[in-house]
């Protein structure tokens, strides 16, 4: 018996973004997900205005901001003498400019968050312990069959099951990917563990020559993340669980600032992963009869203008307002690929060019002139709001 919730593949932050989204505007909502338990890695990410508003919007802020840091700037700097290269406020004008505040935080954090708000709310079901393994559609639904030999069949599906998507794989088959040469390092600090005012409250990123890191306050300010991107060869493997020894990292950056070296020397055992960052092109389209695609099951970018999540969140809501406003389920998830298609693409090149002009440092200088590592003008992400498009 065809059940007339939609499917969601994958209870991450895009999945669970879109089950409250979708619940809002009535229409109910199953999640699958294969791991036993609901939890993230420990890892930082951004939400930039253009993602807080629909937080807002979801009744979520508050609780994000108890858990949040709020960075002062966005601030690049030398590698070797953490000289600043550019900085960006991220203040009351910026605020006031993009309405709404730029948040770090723990990946578990936001996470949990969202995992707090869909419990108990009516309309929403989280079925933990299942891993889709196929996927059949016809004018019946989309039958889903499960590793653990369950099924189910829902009038529509949506894959919020990351760069790995199976939903993606049924839809396009097997989508062809490059290894970047970019390998990341993430790592986590006490703050406790580091000398008072040791790192600036900001979004700090030291650019260097093939090579770039980021580091930020999560948590309150009570944990520093950092994100080491290395030019690398000979490692392919895009999971973001692979754990990682920080001590390898020692030769990478001998050469760079105290304040790096020490940051990384001071990670907290057993939280450093590693991860190969693939590049893909843009699908030149997501959504079937009765199925589509949402975050990095649909654009997987490189981390370089924070915007995998926040892209994945603006999904989340475009996308339950277009099933909310159409009746024909076809039309509806067209005329979400048509709403997201093109402004994902954008986000995805230009990412790609960030992590270029990082790692221009020092490879176009004259004597110790310090180039690379601005950017350019964000309006046209940060001021982008979906609540306001798609009400």
């Amino acid at each position: 018996m065809i059940d007339d919730a939609v499917a969601i593949i994958g209870a991450g932050i895009g999945g669970l973004a879109a089950a409250l989204a979708l619940s809002r505007r009535g229409i109910a909502v199953t999640v699958y997900e294969q791991a036993a338990q609901l939890g993230e890695i420990g890892a930082g990410l951004h939400l930039s205005p253009n993602g807080m508003k629909v937080m807002r919007a979801l009744d979520l802020e508050p609780a994000l901001a108890a858990c949040a840091a709020r960075p002062r700037s966005i601030c690049t700097r030398h590698y070797a003498t953490s000289e600043a290269n550019f900085e960006g406020p991220l203040d009351a004008d910026f605020e006031a400019r993009f309405g709404a505040p730029f948040y770090s935080f723990h990946r578990a954090d936001l996470h949990g968050v969202l995992s707090s708000a869909t419990a108990g709310q009516a309309g929403i079901r989280i079925v933990l312990g299942r891993r889709l393994e196929t996927l059949l559609i016809d004018d019946q639904g989309a039958r889903l069959g499960f590793a653990d030999g369950s099924s189910a069949i829902h009038r529509a599906v949506i894959g919020a099951d990351g760069v790995h998507s199976i939903v993606r794989q049924h839809q396009h088959g097997d989508v062809s990917t490059r290894f970047t040469g970019h390998v990341a390092y993430r790592g986590m600090a006490a703050t406790a563990q580091l000398p008072d005012g040791f790192i600036e409250s900001k979004l700090n990123v030291w650019v260097g020559p093939g090579k770039h890191v980021v580091a930020y306050p999560v948590r309150r300010g009570e944990l520093i993340n950092y994100v080491a991107i290395i030019e690398e060869d000979g490692w392919s493997d895009e999971s973001w669980t692979t754990r990682a020894d920080a001590r390898t990292l020692d030769a990478a950056f001998e050469a760079w600032h105290d304040t790096v070296r020490t940051l990384v020397g001071t990670t907290i055992s057993g939280e450093c992963y590693k991860w190969a960052l693939l590049g893909r092109d843009p699908l030149p389209s997501w959504s079937g009869m009765r199925s589509t695609l949402l975050g990095d099951a649909a654009h997987p970018m490189v981390p370089y203008l924070a915007q995998g999540a926040v892209m994945a969140v603006e999904d989340a809501w475009v996308l339950a307002a277009c099933l909310g406003a159409f009746d024909d389920l076809a039309e509806a998830l067209q005329r979400y690929e048509l709403a997201r298609l093109a402004r994902t693409s954008a986000v995805q090149a230009a990412a790609w060019e960030q992590g270029q002009k990082n790692h221009a440092v020092g490879r176009d200088k004259t004597g110790d002139e310090f180039r690379g590592g601005s950017f350019a003008d964000p309006a046209w992400i940060y001021g982008h709001d979906v609540v306001v498009d798609f009400p």
